[in-house]
């Protein structure tokens, strides 16, 4: 079982370093340094890889635990009592690091999208439509069902 509370902590560890770079992509975006926001975007997607494997390897050690539908604030009860505490304390750590993760990545998100948005009314005002210029293409496109995915991140 410390096997659990080890991937949970190194989890808690990647919220913070996810956080740590939606921050930065603020800072990138209010400065204008596309350099930097890219760096900061293929940071957090090897980030979002390694979570992806984090996730694997919870649904299997809770599987050998049979503690796989015990929602995470149940967890520590279903410890033995010497590593209850510790349970409890990283799994805390884990949604603290997550609250502050997705409070981060939603700023960093309006500030894209304002910015996005500005630069939208600069190219109108200069009398080109945004919508049809390079890199933007029809939004009715059909997908064949092998292309069609439902997942979330």
């Amino acid at each position: 079982m410390e096997a659990i509370i080890e991937l949970f902590d190194r989890l808690a560890d990647t919220m913070k370093q996810l956080a740590d770079l939606s921050r930065d992509k603020t800072d990138a975006v209010r400065k204008d340094d596309l350099i930097a926001l890219n760096e900061a975007i293929r940071q957090e997607q090897a980030l979002a890889l390694a979570v992806r494997g984090f996730e694997q390897k919870r649904i299997e050690l809770l599987s050998q635990h049979g503690l796989l539908d015990i929602p995470l604030s149940q967890l520590p009860a279903k410890f033995p009592a010497p590593l209850q505490l510790r349970a409890k304390n990283t799994i805390d750590r884990l949604q603290t690091e997550y609250q502050i993760y997705g409070s981060a990545a939603e700023v960093a998100r309006d500030t894209l999208e304002c910015n996005l948005h500005e630069i939208e009314k600069i190219l109108s005002n200069a009398g080109v439509d945004p919508k049809t210029g390079p890199g933007y293409g029809s939004a009715d496109v059909d997908l064949p069902p092998s292309l069609k995915t439902d997942f979330h991140a």
